[in-house]
């Protein structure tokens, strides 16, 4: 019980005391005015509690309200903890993550999965940190572009980046490559070089890692061919389930 409240019960409790032995005293004038000094007193205490309860709720409000944007704050710094700064786009830690999701998605729905990763070389004249976080948010935002919604790009390293393409077999990886070398070659002011591994579900493995093993094979045999004609190689992997 909230201690402002004491005084009034006593008050009241006395009032009544009072009324009650004016009563019996038979004095009624004593008994009227103790009686209406009780009913006062009692009024008082009511009023009181009702103000001490609500704002005994409005504290709760507010601790409840504290708590939840304690969580959505929680959740937004977890969500800028997986997101590239440069580029917007999530990081390697959930690429690695969400490798295993897919490749247990195109199990459940018995479709294929491929999984692309790209390697950029940058043109020599882009020298300033600046002109290098411009080249890769300009790539992000080809990707972009180019990728269907249910697509997911990631920034994996400095200068590679990995692609999950639902429902699409390494045909269409490789498509989704040379469509990324076409947009590049519109404009290589920036970026002058671009390799592709590409493996895919089934055909190249029945895991994430496995999968994703691949396709770092098949990237590295990319990158290790002397730059020619073109952008760069896209390798796609050997078809060892291992």
């Amino acid at each position: 019980m909230d201690r402002r409240v004491v005084p009034g019960l006593v008050a009241g409790l006395a009032a009544c005391a009072l009324a009650l032995g004016a009563f019996v005293l038979r004095v009624p004038f004593l008994s009227v005015l103790a009686g209406g000094g009780a009913l006062a007193a009692v009024g008082a205490c009511l009023q009181l509690l009702k103000a001490v309860r609500a704002a005994e709720e409005e504290a709760s409000g507010a601790i409840a309200l504290t708590t939840v944007r304690d969580m959505q704050l929680a959740a937004e710094h977890n969500a800028r903890r997986v997101v590239d700064a440069d580029t917007g786009l999530p990081d390697g830690r959930f690429f690695d993550l969400a490798v295993d999701s897919r490749v247990a998605a195109a199990r459940r729905h018995l479709w294929p999965m491929t999984v692309v990763l790209l390697e950029i070389g940058l043109a020599p004249d882009v020298h300033s940190e600046r002109a290098q976080t411009d080249a890769l948010a300009g790539f992000a935002a080809l990707m972009r572009q180019t990728l269907r919604e249910a697509d997911i790009a990631c920034r994996t390293g400095p200068r590679s980046f990995g692609l999950l393409l639902e429902d699409t077999s390494e045909e269409g990886g490789v498509w989704t490559a040379e469509r990324l070398q076409a947009a590049l070659s519109r404009d290589v002011s920036r970026i002058c070089r671009l390799t592709a591994g590409v493996a895919a579900y089934p055909s190249h493995g029945l895991s994430g890692p496995h999968i994703l093993l691949q396709a770092r094979q098949a990237l590295h045999r990319a990158s290790a061919v002397a730059p020619g004609r073109g952008l760069g190689r896209v390798e796609v992997a050997s078809a060892d389930l291992g």
